[in-house]
């Protein structure tokens, strides 16, 4: 069974929905739903099924054949902690399919709640309720704004300390693995900074997606700058340098929004690690 397009493979969603009596709605999230900054060819697919036996689908396989050929699936978890079914098709077309009790769906219709995810975008690929629309944002515009807390802004600047500390230990050790992956915790809580200086800029409403998203068209540019010259790779002198970057990077940032918000900003432990990246610099 030949699937050339993620059109065709909707189709196929679709007619599997349409003939399996346990199955109540379809819908697609995510960026083949987006109106603002939409889909590209590399873009996947989200689907989120509202079914009377979800778990089911979670367990088998043997449904997925009805769709498609599959080089590849398992079951994962979202950001969110719900289980997810990730499916490879032929031609390397990805779904994601998200199986939630029809009672939920009930649920959320009867209280005029938005499922998490849908904000964004969402369209109905199958709907045998005759309701479903009611679970489709009115505005995509509007997403939820988490407040900026100093607790929570410490919380970041001392993590990132103490892993910045701990990457540039492994630099030195030439355990290049082992700093590239604690570097990605560096990396989160740069992130986490770069979002929050962006709203102290330009406001709390001010859209950062998620994950890094589109983040080189809503951070400043002087921070794509630097995150350029971020990641060092397998090398021991470029990850050093790289480190270097993001330090100071980061340093810079958190300052400027603890300046913004009026929070307590840890200068000493700034110094204290810059003093010992200084002393122990590669090739000092």
């Amino acid at each position: 069974m030949t699937i050339i397009s993620y059109e065709m493979l909707e189709e196929r969603i679709y007619d599997w929905g349409n003939l399996n009596s346990e199955i109540m709605t379809i819908y697609v999230m995510g960026s083949r739903a987006r109106i603002n900054k939409p889909f590209d060819e590399f873009s996947d697919l989200d689907v989120v099924i509202f079914a009377s036996n979800p778990d089911y689908y979670f367990r088998t396989d043997e449904w997925l054949l009805d769709i498609g050929e599959v080089w590849t699936n398992f079951v994962f978890r979202t950001a969110g902690g719900d289980p997810e079914k990730l499916v490879l098709f032929d031609q390397a077309l990805q779904v994601d399919f998200l199986f939630r009790h029809v009672s939920e769906l009930e649920s959320l219709i009867e209280n005029d709640r938005i499922p998490q995810g849908f904000q964004r975008g969402a369209r109905i690929l199958l709907d045998k309720t005759g309701r479903g629309q009611r679970l489709l944002p009115k505005n995509t515009a509007e997403f939820e704004v988490q407040p900026i807390t100093e607790a929570a802004f410490l919380q970041v600047v001392n993590i990132f300390g103490f892993g910045c500390i701990y990457v540039a230990k492994q630099i030195l050790r030439g355990e290049m693995w082992i700093a590239y992956q604690r570097d990605e915790d560096c990396k989160q809580m740069l992130l986490q900074m770069i979002e929050w200086h962006a709203k102290s800029i330009h406001g709390s409403q001010y859209d950062t997606w998620h994950a890094g998203k589109f983040v080189d068209q809503w951070a400043e540019q002087g921070v794509i700058a630097d995150l350029k010259q971020s990641f060092g790779g397998y090398d021991q002198n470029k990850s050093w340098e790289a480190l270097i970057v993001t330090f100071e990077l980061f340093n810079r940032l958190s300052s400027e929004v603890a300046n913004t918000y009026g929070f307590t900003y840890p200068e000493q432990l700034v110094v204290n690690i810059r003093s010992w990246l200084k002393e122990r610099r590669l090739g000092a």
